[in-house]
């Protein structure tokens, strides 16, 4: 689901997540989620839904696709996903569905979790494991956190997702910073703000995000604002579904100078707003649409 859907539907916050887990395979796993609960399963889970379209992709990504049995909506990557039944949307869990399922793990994003739900979801039986994600590092970070879980190795996938963000951190660290507006949707004008892994993803590219002092995570811009900040770059990843889209609405506002001067970046929305591992092709993407137009 993209940020694009993000602005109606969800939030985005970071918390430490820490792990406690047995060495054996046949033990019990007790884990500390991000909301501090202790989580225990008595060996790792074979029928897990998730509530959320990064935890499905990330779980697939984790080796353990094989075991989701439900997901949530908007769950359309990898394509084997589409296939699986949904239990959950912006309105809410699907609970009856969702115990059919027999899951013996729910994987739930805390922005999007109600804490009842939870309770809900636990009465029937089903542990639930709640994460937060907000920085570039927690893709990898709840990666392993499904793969122990699940009983599978994601570690090798990790780091090399680590290491891609590491070398293009390493690239751009000597750039002077180019002041970025970051569009998410159009009507009414939205950015990101401070604090979010897209705020990271563009100091990892040389530039800076030249709203990040407006409140919110995902706040509304004035356009009187934009234009007395005028920002050096524009950077789309929100409802246009294709450059020419993005750059044609655009042309409407000329008295930029990123305008003018057709210093317009877009990014497939889904490489960006979703935090999985996909996010390393999607900062690659950023960096070098950033690094064109600087040139």
């Amino acid at each position: 689901m993209a940020l694009s859907v993000f602005i109606r539907f969800i939030r985005f916050i970071r918390v430490p997540l820490v792990f406690c887990i047995t060495s054996s395979a046949f033990a019990s796993i007790t884990a500390t989620d991000d909301l501090g609960r202790k989580v225990e399963l008595k060996q790792p889970a074979q029928r897990i839904v998730t509530l959320a379209p990064f935890l499905t992709e990330l779980a697939f990504s984790a080796g353990a696709g094989g075991k989701l049995v439900g997901v949530s909506a908007y769950s359309d990557f990898p394509p084997e996903a589409r296939a699986l039944p949904e239990v959950a949307s912006a309105t809410g869990i699907a609970l009856e569905p969702l115990a059919a399922l027999r899951p013996d793990l729910v994987l739930a994003w805390a922005d999007t979790i109600r804490k009842e739900d939870i309770g809900r979801i636990e009465g029937l039986g089903a542990p639930v494991f709640v994460v937060r994600t907000r920085r570039l590092d927690d893709a990898p970070r709840v990666l392993g956190s499904i793969a122990r879980l699940a009983g599978t190795d994601a570690s090798k996938t990790a780091l090399a997702y680590r290491e891609r963000i590491a070398g293009l951190r390493r690239s751009h660290a000597a750039a002077v910073p180019l002041p970025v507006l970051v569009e998410i949707w159009s009507q009414p004008l939205t950015t990101i703000g401070a604090g979010h892994w897209i705020d990271e993803a563009l100091e990892a590219c040389g530039a800076r995000n030249a709203f990040d002092d407006v409140p919110g995570i995902a706040p509304q811009l004035d356009w009187e604002l934009v234009y007395r900040r005028d920002p050096r770059v524009i950077v789309g990843m929100g409802e246009a579904d294709t450059r020419a889209q993005f750059e044609s609405r655009w042309a409407l506002r000329p008295a930029l100078s990123a305008v003018r001067a057709k210093r317009l970046v877009y990014v497939d929305a889904d490489l960006l707003q979703r935090p999985t591992l996909r996010l390393a092709e999607g900062v690659a993407r950023l960096c070098e649409g950033i690094d064109r137009v600087r040139r």
